[in-house]
């Protein structure tokens, strides 16, 4: 005789919300600032950073006032050197600014 087990299984799923469409890059900051972020670190790499995706970013945090820095020496093609130098620069930020609550890759 086989006895039955009555089981419960749950199943839960966190994530972030994601938003895609235009006039989202303008709303990070204000999305940032409800989230509670103190500081954020902006990801992005030298040629992206002269070209329009990121100046919107910038600008969105700044109006919404939440401090940030922006690392700029981000590679397609990452090497051990590259991540130490990534890793140094957040060092850096991270003695000087406080810990970061967020992290944006623009770009």
């Amino acid at each position: 005789m086989t006895e039955s087990v009555a089981r419960d299984v749950a199943f839960e799923m966190a994530a972030s919300s994601i938003r895609f469409g235009v006039g989202v890059t303008r709303a990070i900051g204000m999305d940032l600032a409800e989230l509670g972020a103190r500081r954020v670190l902006v990801l992005t790499d030298p040629v992206l950073r002269r070209l329009p995706p990121v100046q919107p970013v910038v600008e969105s945090l700044d109006a919404s006032r939440v401090p940030f820095a922006l690392y700029e020496r981000v590679r397609v093609e990452p090497t051990d050197e590259s991540f130490l130098d990534a890793i140094a620069f957040a060092r850096a930020h991270h003695a000087v600014r406080g810990r970061d609550d967020g992290v944006v890759r623009s770009g």
